[in-house]
């Protein structure tokens, strides 16, 4: 049977059972010691005095707070999860219009919804813009943080809920704003978020720029001081909520981006169906028995504590995540693809997905038996057989990826090619050609004989991190910290921050993840003193030990993609064989 870690998701009101874990060994055997954080109360505010002009063209009578998607009216759909996540106090605001909404939310505000008691104040006003509304509802927000959302804003109410713990983390350590941003375009007139490499907002735009990957969500985590700043755009004459958000900016208040992966609006009937089947398939993904395999430790020297980490980060996502080492994987694998307990692996319906940081030939035969069989793995076992060193080497001469020169005149690499480094002897420095003739047959000697030879290049060590297709990229200067594998990059020295295009390396970074199908990915860069670079490694699955939260989210889009895909992929093969039976 598999020696198993299972994680926990529940929510409590009062309090959250996280997923950061503290380690203990037992008799040879790893436990996990739940922490339990206070999850703090909370204010919270909508926006709900819109009169829905375009649903009403096309024949939708309901005024838009009380439209339903999933059978949930938009203003309780809000007001639920609000109180799910501790609300200490909901405020509304609604128009002089809207009598049925008053109507509605006086209800609420007696008799609570769905038979719970709600903090509920609201304001009957119709004003000029969603920036007026947020002003009359000042007053109510003045004395603590507060979360600020549209009544048509829908959205994943786990991702929500997460996005809430960053917000009053994120405050404790001085952070002015958390707004949720999305690279789910499907806006007629989105708002632009510019970012920098640690996802603090530098500008709002009304046309896409180079750092401007997410649009605006329209979830606004705010404090005190950005009241004033939007009593001061009033003042002014201003009026939407981007010219707001783009005066926080200006006041250079420290304003971080939150990503969330779909973010609907619902403005046409078109977008009721699109969030209908939108929150259906975000929560899909997160729903049965999902499995994570934890690599094997001579594939992760010195980085077994940190492949838990992100794997348990990713398990909180999961209503059903279980997480094995890579040798028992293998171990409990038989050859017809079953496996000896009736909670099998091999089992098509035991497991609703995968998601491995596998490495080993015998585990990635077993990951593409079950990939045959319907199964969706990430990383794909292609993937992971693409990342040998000398098939990326192969693939960005190919592809004219940045990759360092063959010679050179400051020393050279000799890397093993056929794996990734097992040890540092796998990764060897040599001061001219003849020393690397003589690793190259140390390297024989161990059996070796797929190598690459690169020639040394003088520059910032930059280590980069994504999920192909999410949006997530981070990267982070080598000597910043004295978190290394082998040390290597001391050879390059302390970082001169030389300038260059991070949105260039991302690009290039993510191109090579899709041309080997390594969504999942992390890998080295050099940085040169002209601005120019060279990707000098690349890897599936890193640890993300600096970004790790982040990477988490990330990777559960990405899996939720994998659904969406398999989900368009099946309607469409039925659609082919309808016109098939007509034919």
């Amino acid at each position: 049977m598999f020696n198993i870690i299972k994680v926990s998701n529940q929510i409590h009101l009062k309090a959250l059972i996280a997923c950061r874990s503290d380690r203990k060994t037992l008799h040879g055997k790893r436990l996990i010691s739940l922490k339990l954080c206070i999850f703090a109360e909370m204010k919270f505010a909508i926006i709900a005095a819109g009169d829905g002009s375009r649903l009403a063209q096309e024949g939708i009578t309901e005024p838009k707070p009380l439209v339903r998607v999933r059978g949930e009216q938009l203003i309780d759909r809000l007001i639920r999860i609000f109180m799910e996540n501790n609300a200490k106090e909901i405020n509304v605001i609604c128009n002089e219009q809207m009598a049925g909404v008053k109507s509605h939310l006086k209800t609420i505000q007696d008799k609570g919804l769905n038979g719970k008691y709600v903090p509920l104040q609201f304001v009957v006003m119709s004003t000029a813009s969603s920036m007026h509304s947020f002003y009359e509802l000042r007053h109510l927000l003045y004395d603590e943080p507060f979360i600020l959302t549209t009544v048509d804003t829908i959205f994943d109410e786990r991702e929500f809920h997460d996005y809430v713990l960053s917000f009053q983390d994120k405050i404790a350590h001085g952070t002015d704003a958390l707004m949720g941003v999305t690279d789910y375009i499907d806006d007629e007139k989105p708002l632009y978020v510019g970012v920098d490499n640690v996802m603090r907002i530098n500008g709002y735009y009304d046309t896409p720029q180079a750092d401007s990957r997410f649009i605006s969500a329209g979830i606004y985590g705010l404090t005190a001081p950005s009241l004033n700043i939007l009593e001061a755009c009033i003042e002014k004459g201003e009026s939407r909520m981007r010219n707001f958000q783009r005066a926080l900016v200006a006041a250079g208040l420290r304003i971080e981006a939150y990503p969330l992966t779909k973010v609907f609006d619902i403005d046409h009937i078109d977008d009721i169906r699109k969030a209908d089947e939108g929150v259906n398939n975000l929560s899909s993904c997160c729903k049965g028995k999902t499995l994570l395999i934890q690599r094997a430790a001579c594939y992760s020297p010195n980085s077994e504590e940190k492949d838990l980490a992100i794997l348990q980060e990713v398990g909180c996502f999961f209503d059903d995540a279980k997480i094995i080492g890579e040798g028992k994987f293998v171990e409990n694998f038989s050859t017809y693809n079953q496996l000896i307990s009736a909670e099998s692996v091999g089992s098509v319906n035991a497991y609703y997905q995968i998601i491995s940081m596998a490495r080993s030939p015998k585990a990635l035969d077993s990951l593409e038996q079950l990939e045959q069989s319907g199964i969706r793995v990430l990383n794909p076992s292609v993937g992971v057989r693409a990342c040998q060193r000398s098939n990326i080497d192969k693939v960005m001469r190919e592809n004219y990826l940045p990759l360092p020169p063959d010679k050179g005149d400051d020393g050279y690499w000799v890397k093993r090619a056929d794996a990734s480094a097992q040890s540092k002897e796998d990764v060897c420095f040599c001061h001219d050609w003849s020393e690397v003739e003589k690793i190259k047959s140390t390297f024989m000697q161990r059996g070796i004989t797929d190598v690459v030879t690169q020639a040394h290049v003088k520059g910032d060590v930059v280590k980069f991190y994504g999920v192909e297709g999410t949006g997530f990229f981070r990267y982070y200067y080598s000597g910043d910290d004295t978190e290394t594998k082998f040390g290597d990059e001391e050879r390059n020295g302390k970082p001169q921050y030389y300038l260059f295009s991070s949105s260039n390396l991302q690009a290039d970074a993510e191109k090579l993840a899709c041309l080997l199908q390594t969504s999942i990915y992390g890998g080295d860069a050099i940085v040169r003193e002209d601005g120019s670079y060279v990707i000098i490694d690349f890897n599936d699955f890193p640890s993300f030990s600096r970004c790790r939260e982040e990477a988490a989210k990330a990777i559960v889009g990405r899996m939720k993609q994998k659904v969406e895909d398999s989900l368009k992929s099946s309607f469409n093969k039925r659609c082919m064989d309808d016109v098939d039976s007509c034919s």
